[in-house]
């Protein structure tokens, strides 16, 4: 595609911080930011002068490229190992020339794992991040979201006096610890035939070794850590767990993995959507899925690189938002393209663009299938 124009500007995101919003040939995308964020990833800020950057970008005007040679373009301008100098720019741009070129959709389309009940960096009362459904049974795209629907507005009407509000990503802020969480959401979701997923995001909470969950009083050990972890996998009958132990900590994801071969065993924070880290992942068994944040590691093409080597490593792809977020829907048209049988993109508040988006085409698709 022959890029004709590039410009950026400064957009308001969902925590109302500044993101960058690039458009490509009058097409427009914008970059997510993340609250939790893992060390390896790359850098998603505004640059301070965004007039400089964007006239380094349109050095690109005039120029015929692929998304590849495009993305590569971005890299070189840059300069840098993690886009310490364009920022989000990067990503805002290589999704708008994504858009601008087109997606080759296929129709299968992903299961909604949507954060109910959140906490952690994210804002709530528990020191797990984000408790999350996952309509396993469900047999088309809007079915699902009816059930994660369901779900949600009963849990606002069962527990009215213990929700305080809605956090970063939409989820309900209540005043229960983690294990009444786990209580609560357990009966919710055994009602409506569906299954129960955390994003523990223990790198929050680990310290001096330990890991230090405030809201229940704990401090345990790594291999204390993990007994807690299965505990709660057995007792609430979860089916996904992500970044259960520290970012740099790949032993102990691989002793979890070996536990529970069949179970969703998540790394985010471990692996940031970057190929060389999963290559690690790989070698020693750390987790069996990984979330796909493609400004983790800076371009679609990147992103694709790394959702390639998952599959090849039967790995499961879980395409997902950020938690400072804009009505962008780049992700729903990738998580179709790559085939990502999960799509985690929240479920209230302004992450309905990405599940908006998946409802409108699998109104337009011919025979379209869902999940794994």
């Amino acid at each position: 595609m022959k890029v004709e124009s590039l410009k950026l500007r400064k957009i308001l995101d969902s925590r109302t911080n500044y993101t960058i919003e690039a458009e490509i040939n009058g097409v427009t995308a914008s970059a997510p930011s993340g609250a939790s964020t893992g060390t390896h990833e790359a850098k998603c800020f505004v640059p301070r002068h965004l007039d400089e950057v964007e006239k380094l970008l349109q050095k690109l005007e005039g120029k015929n490229l692929t998304q590849n040679e495009f993305d590569k373009q971005l890299r070189e301008l840059d300069g840098t190992e993690d886009f310490s100098r364009i920022g989000a720019a990067a990503i805002a741009s290589s999704f708008a020339f994504k858009k601008a070129s087109g997606f080759e959709r296929t129709e299968k389309f992903p299961l909604p794992l949507s954060n109910v009940i959140g906490g952690g960096e994210h804002g709530g009362n528990t020191s797990i991040q984000e408790f999350l459904v996952l309509p396993v049974n469900a047999e088309t795209f809007p079915e699902a979201i009816e059930t994660n629907r369901k779900i949600y507005q009963e849990l606002k009407k069962r527990y009215k006096q213990k929700v305080m509000g809605i956090n970063d990503e939409g989820a309900l802020i209540t005043s229960m610890d983690d294990e009444q969480t786990l209580k609560a959401l357990k009966k919710v979701t055994d009602k409506y035939d569906a299954s129960i997923g955390l994003d523990i995001a223990a790198s929050e909470f680990y310290e001096d070794g330990n890991y230090k969950m405030g809201s229940m009083g704990a401090s345990r050990s790594p291999e204390e850590h993990l007994k807690f972890v299965k505990k709660i996998i057995e007792r609430f009958d979860l089916i996904y767990v992500e970044d259960p132990f520290d970012q740099e900590d790949f032993i102990m994801h691989a002793k979890l993995t070996r536990e529970f071969p069949d179970l969703m065993i998540c790394g985010d924070d471990l692996l940031t959507t970057n190929v060389e880290r999963l290559r690690k992942g790989v070698e020693q068994d750390s987790c069996n899925s990984l979330i796909v944040k493609p400004n983790q590691i800076g371009t679609v093409t990147e992103a694709l690189e790394t959702v390639s080597l998952s599959k090849k490593a039967d790995y499961t792809p879980i395409i997902s938002h950020r938690s400072g977020e804009t009505c962008d829907s780049t992700i729903s048209d990738l998580a179709l393209e790559w085939e990502c049988p999960v799509i985690k993109a929240g479920l209230a508040d302004i992450r309905i663009a990405k599940l908006n988006r998946l409802l409108r085409l699998w109104d337009e698709a011919n025979e379209p299938e869902i999940g794994f």
